[in-house]
């Protein structure tokens, strides 16, 4: 049974290159994360203690642009997601040296040993150093202390390191996972629109938007839309356009009252247009685009501005010509502010 250390050689090659690719299938995660100084590690000819529980397995192999794969390293890295997980020893089940990899690759078991199975190898407080100084060359003795400040940082790190994972665990935890959103503001037209022998390049109208979106803990979810837009030309042309269809939402959580949200949608387009006691319709096929950012106000209640993009091609009327790589439709460009209710 033995205990591997990471050595400044190694973390300097931790910095530097593509690193190997680490794999975990846990069976459970009922342990808090362990330091991987604390992690025994055996070899394939070796058996742990008795009483050892299997958490997971573990395995360190070439993400196809690897480099800098010793097997010190690959080795640590193992030992670093066994401590992240909960487990105190390893199990290597199998070793692969370089060949059709340019890489050392391994797979492992991860295991909980009973603390009564442990060979506790406690470094007292306090040490004092003098006397390796004086038996020690003095080259030696310089790089067993930068040894010791390397390792004590890289203990350090993964503290900080295994806090901030349990910082976004926890933000994940408080993310809404349903969400009511009610958006009100101006949009402009950004598609060319002829009346008689006037051609708009842009007009601004009202939009009026109403979205429901289920995330999950992932960030990623899906939604339904619905989109009202009204505009008006000066020629006391009118035109109504109503869209609903679902959507694809990616909404991270930035922090505990602050998330943004990605959507993309297609669906159902209704485009009337009305002059006097006149009326044209047209329904066609849209697809509309949404970037959000909000800021948690209360515990259900969140406000925030976000960008609409939609698009809808329409059927070409005879008499119009259009540049090449053009299409006919409408285009819309939008900010809205508006009130999102968490339940």
């Amino acid at each position: 049974m033995r205990k591997y250390l990471l050595t400044p050689f190694l973390l300097a090659t931790l910095l530097t290159g593509c690193a190997p690719k680490v794999v975990t299938n846990m069976l459970t995660n009922e342990w808090p994360a362990t330091s991987p100084d604390s992690v025994y590690v055996f070899n394939t000819d070796e058996e742990p203690p008795a009483g050892s529980q299997t958490i997971g397995k573990v395995k360190v192999i070439d993400n196809g642009f690897s480099v800098n794969g010793t097997f010190e390293r690959v080795l640590q890295m193992a030992i670093n997601a066994t401590a992240l997980n909960g487990g105190n020893g390893l199990q290597i089940t199998e070793h692969r040296w370089p060949g059709h990899s340019s890489i050392h690759r391994i797979w492992g078991t991860m295991l909980r040993i009973p603390e009564s199975a442990l060979i506790k190898e406690k470094e007292p407080e306090n040490k004092d150093y003098s006397v390796l100084e004086n038996l020690l060359p003095p080259d030696e003795y310089e790089d067993y202390m930068k040894y010791r400040e390397t390792r004590q940082f890289y203990e350090y790190e993964m503290k900080e390191y295994v806090k901030q994972v349990q910082k976004v665990q926890e933000i994940q935890k408080q993310m809404p996972r349903n969400i009511f959103r009610l958006s009100v503001g101006p949009t402009l037209m950004t598609s060319k629109y002829q009346v008689d022998n006037h051609i708009y390049k842009s007009r601004v109208g009202l939009d009026i938007l109403f979205d429901y979106d289920h995330v999950w803990k992932s960030g990623f979810g899906f939604g339904i839309n619905y989109k009202h837009n009204y505009t008006s030309f000066d020629e006391g042309i009118k035109t109504r356009i109503d869209y609903i269809g679902p959507s694809f939402v990616i909404a991270p959580q930035i922090s505990k009252t602050c998330r943004y949200d990605v959507a993309l949608g297609f669906g159902y387009g209704r485009y009337k247009e009305s002059y006097g006691g006149l009326s044209y319709t047209e329904n066609r096929f849209a697809a509309m685009m949404r970037i959000g950012l909000e800021w948690r106000v209360a515990h259900q209640l969140a406000l925030g501005p976000q960008i609409n993009i939609f698009t809808m091609s329409m059927k070409k009327p005879e008499g119009i010509e259009l540049e090449k790589n053009d299409t006919y439709g409408i285009q819309h460009v939008g900010l809205q502010v508006g009130l999102r209710y968490y339940f």
